[in-house]
């Protein structure tokens, strides 16, 4: 299966003008619940492993977490390994 690369992705702008696809905010909120479900162990779920579960790159998925509300990244600027995903309120 090919790699969903950003261009697979609608922008906000097209989403908001309700183009039909899936657009980079889908895909934020879709993160949102994906780490929400995961995140019920305890454990931390990096910006690698979501790319690798969405079949993705890392760049689109930090794209798609600055695009939408109550969720985030932190840690190691350069390695999606390293940056781990929070939702607000944890």
């Amino acid at each position: 299966m090919p790699i969903f690369t950003r261009d697979k992705f609608l922008s906000l702008e097209e989403e908001r003008d309700y183009e039909a696809g899936i657009g980079i905010g889908d895909l934020g909120r879709a993160l949102v619940t994906w780490v929400g479900m995961n995140g019920e162990s305890g454990a931390r779920i990096s910006v690698a492993q979501a790319a690798t579960a969405f079949n993705t790159t890392a760049n689109v998925i930090r794209e798609a977490i600055n695009a939408v509300a109550w969720i985030s990244y932190v840690g190691e600027e350069n390695d999606p390994e390293r940056q781990y995903i929070e939702l607000d309120g944890e």
